[in-house]
């Protein structure tokens, strides 16, 4: 279908060429912004402010690691007060399939991961800071604590001014924790 429109767009004297790469290309970004912007929402925390340093997380199911660079880019454009803020995404995602429960007899086998009775395999993960050392790492120890897969969480901060120390890292968790649970996936 994309082949015969870029073919048919050729086909017309347009005022300048455009080769069939440009046109296939812009119409499967258009298409994939289109369908992130329908079936992706966002579970929004409450912001939380401690000496004018805002923070608020949010969540959302996830497939696949090659949609996060998308969904980050659409959370900025966006929203303008993701835009502002000094650290736009602290983030930390898994991914994987449920194999199964763990029984007690299957406990001593190794089929896979073992989170909290559940077996997990072909997991794959990651995270990042933004800028806040160590609030990724933290992110992704809270998904992997939940048992948690095929989600991502994102933290977003507002600097106010004053150094939090080692509070910032109870609310980047509290935060989140709030945003998973709105999102259902923490009970």
């Amino acid at each position: 279908m994309l082949k015969n429109y870029a073919i048919q767009m050729l086909k017309r004297p347009p005022l300048k060429r455009v080769s069939i790469c440009c046109i296939v290309a812009r119409t499967i970004t258009r298409a994939s912004r289109m369908a992130y912007d329908t079936t992706k929402s966002w579970n929004e925390s409450e912001v939380l402010v401690d000496r004018k340093s805002k923070f608020q997380a949010r969540c959302c199911a996830l497939k696949k690691q090659d949609d996060i660079p998308l969904l980050l880019q659409q959370l900025v454009e966006g929203n303008k007060m993701v835009s502002k803020a000094s650290h736009k995404h602290m983030f930390a995602w898994r991914t994987g399939e449920v194999v199964g429960e763990e029984s007690s007899k299957e406990k001593s086998k190794k089929k896979g991961k073992k989170h909290g009775g559940i077996v997990l395999s072909n997991v794959q993960q990651g995270s990042n800071d933004c800028g806040e050392a160590g609030a990724g790492q933290r992110l992704l120890t809270l998904l992997e604590r939940s048992s948690l897969v095929n989600v991502l969480v994102i933290v977003t901060r507002w600097y106010g001014g004053t150094a939090l120390g080692p509070a910032r890292f109870r609310h980047i968790s509290t935060t989140a924790v709030e945003s998973l649970k709105k999102g259902r996936f923490l009970l």
